[in-house]
């Protein structure tokens, strides 16, 4: 007879062949458009909430529209019936609900020291607040994260505690205090650039330029002193990981691996860093339009404000909320774009 060898490392069970192959799951929808679904899904409710607590805290402000149009001289009777022809007189959630009714179809009411819409007037504002923030953005970056990641190169020497220095000086320095100085300094004494005033980029870039780089110089100085703590910490963490050593220990170049390779890896630091940066900027321009006389959302934000003009500082406030919560966006989509995480197919 001859015997049947039968080899069990080939051979297959009932159980085994009853068994299917568990495939990973994948969402049929992109990872990148369920993240910015739900980011948006999220703005809603933030954006409700701020609004509602800006209606209902610009109405706690002694005084009212009433009062500011009219003048001390008004009367208790033609207060009350200003108020009543402009709807004040109404419950506060009337009031609320009657705006948003009027804003979700584009209407954000009608200014009550010139009687003219306020959407327009806003966006006709949008422009020197964007070019004053973007530029001092830019001013930032191009000084703070060379320099930044040099100083972690540098640890512990002479340069990296002058560096250190100079940022504290910087964070130490208020804003305005650093734009009157320079306004003295480059306009009134040396007279090399305009003091006051905003020429339109599409008019004349020079001009639009020069006007700039004063406020946007004070806008980007604290943000450099931050940005350039943040990314020589990041890379001074960056610099002692094990992969690091490995490279060097493998003979890589010292420049490759600082700005190519260990560089590459604090970028989502760096953006997180800028995002929030962007934020702060924006709130800042409040006072650096003041000073520098700039047809900004900062500058119409404080006439609204003096002349309880409730539309016009509703309006800004919603712009401002909507701005932070896009820029919040659009740094978890870069971050989720260079992410390791992303190219696995998960949204983090």
């Amino acid at each position: 007879m001859t015997a049947t060898v039968v080899s069990h490392e080939n051979a297959v069970t009932p159980e085994a062949e009853s068994i299917p192959t568990r495939k990973p799951h994948r969402s049929p929808v992109n990872p990148y458009v369920r993240m910015i679904a739900v980011r948006f899904a999220q703005m809603i409710p933030t954006a409700v909430i701020a609004s509602f607590l800006t209606f209902a805290l610009v109405r706690i402000i002694p005084g009212g529209p009433a009062e500011a149009l009219l003048g001390p001289n008004g009367s208790d009777e033609s207060i009350a019936a200003l108020n009543e022809r402009l709807g004040l007189n109404q419950p506060l959630l009337v009031q609320y609900w009657n705006w948003v009714v009027s804003a979700l179809h584009g209407d954000l009411g009608t200014s009550l020291q010139n009687s003219a819409p306020v959407g327009p007037q806003i966006f006709a504002r949008l422009p020197a607040s964007a070019e004053l923030v973007v530029l001092a953005l830019l001013l930032s970056a191009v000084v703070a994260i060379p320099l930044g990641v040099w100083t972690a190169t540098r640890q512990g020497r002479r340069s990296d505690g002058l560096t250190r220095t100079i940022s504290g000086i910087g964070l130490a320095v208020p804003d305005f205090f650093l734009a009157i100085v320079l306004v003295d300094v480059f306009a009134l004494g040396l007279g090399v650039l305009p003091v006051l005033g905003w020429v339109p980029l599409g008019d004349d870039v020079i001009a639009n330029l020069s006007h700039l780089v004063l406020p946007a110089t004070a806008l980007a100085a604290g943000a450099a002193s931050i940005a350039v703590r943040q990314t020589r910490a990041a890379m001074i963490e960056t610099l002692s990981g094990d992969y690091v050593r490995t490279a060097r220990a493998m003979g890589i170049d010292e420049r490759k691996i600082v700005w190519r390779y260990a560089l590459r890896n604090i970028v989502p630091t760096i953006v997180t860093v800028y995002g929030l940066l962007a934020v702060a900027m924006l709130g800042a321009t409040v006072i650096l339009e003041q000073i520098f006389v700039l047809p900004g959302l900062g500058s119409a934000l404080v006439i609204a404000i003096d002349t309880r003009d409730y539309p016009m500082l509703q309006g800004i406030v919603l712009l401002f909320v909507v701005i932070v919560l896009l820029v919040n966006i659009l740094v978890d989509i870069v971050n989720n774009m260079i992410s390791p995480q992303l190219r696995k197919g998960t949204i983090s």
